[in-house]
């Protein structure tokens, strides 16, 4: 798993050196960390649509926290002052039909979310008397230009003008453009808060299936139009990917810590997520 460690100029963030690495061996992290004050740590195992591994989760411990722990570690070494690691409400569990916060207990249930539960639990073991900061931020579902996944697919399907399936009208989901996940980073960056807080941070509403293909469709100009059908029917039909019908369920997580200490509201709207999300796809698929 190769990540970029650190933004180059390409990014539009100055003259700073580009560092491609492989987390899992480690080899050249420590050169990229020098000077380094903060590390925020975005490489992970995910979107894996068609698992291929006979075993998954072994594989996504080998990036996700066996990964992590060898960023930490060279963080570490170089004097960064602050590591913040971006996790995922997936390390708390799925499924629930209460409102999860971070004082909810941990159940995760994918090898996904069992990995960044115990990324998580190895960033905290590896912070302990080093003198390095810690913050671990969760997320939801993001969203936003160079998104994989269902996204694409339903702007795809928007785009043909097929009615959406609809099988739960009323679901609610938390979800979040990336242009929230930037803003609440630079404000959790400028707050400083007390080591070793976990936060969750979402879009200010949730939202339902109609209303994020309503989103779409209204980017695209075009009507939408939903095909309502038994639950149980689509399951027997097989319809629907899983992965469609995750994002049809609902799952609910609150923020409400991290705006009050923070004093902070996500800038971005779902409408005006989307609308740049629908000009990026339009752009990539040209």
């Amino acid at each position: 798993m190769a990540g970029i460690v650190e933004p180059g100029s390409a990014g539009g963030l100055g003259d700073f050196p580009s560092h491609i690495v492989d987390i899992c061996g480690g080899d050249g992290l420590a050169a990229a960390f020098i000077r380094a004050d903060i590390v925020i740590h975005l490489a992970a195992r995910s979107h894996i649509l068609r698992e291929r591994s006979m075993d998954a989760l072994s594989e996504y411990r080998k990036v996700n926290v066996e990964g992590t722990r060898n960023v930490i570690r060279a963080a570490s070494a170089a004097g960064v002052k602050l590591f913040l690691p971006l996790s995922s409400v997936k390390a708390m569990g799925e499924g629930s039909e209460k409102v999860l916060d971070e004082g909810d207990d941990c159940r995760p249930s994918t090898p996904y979310g069992i990995s960044k539960l115990e990324s998580e639990e190895a960033v905290r073991a590896e912070a302990v008397g080093t003198g390095i900061t810690v913050m671990i931020l969760r997320l939801p579902t993001v969203y936003g230009p160079g998104n994989k996944g269902n996204l694409p697919r339903m702007i795809r399907w928007a785009e043909n003008g097929y009615p959406f399936p609809i099988f739960h009208p009323e679901n609610l989901r938390s979800m979040i453009y990336v242009g929230n996940v930037v803003a609440g980073i630079l404000a959790l960056l400028k707050a400083s808060p007390a080591a070793g807080t976990t936060y969750i941070l979402k879009d200010r509403e949730d939202y339902s299936t109609t209303m994020l293909y309503s989103a779409i469709c209204n980017a695209l100009g075009k009507k939408p139009r939903y095909l309502p059908l038994p639950s149980l029917a689509v399951r027997m039909g097989g319809l629907l990917s899983e992965d469609f019908r995750k994002i049809t369920g609902s799952f609910r997580v609150s923020s409400a810590k991290f705006e009050k200490d923070l004093h902070f509201t996500p800038p971005f709207t779902l409408e005006e997520g989307i609308e740049r999300t629908v000009e990026w796809y339009k752009r990539s698929a040209r």
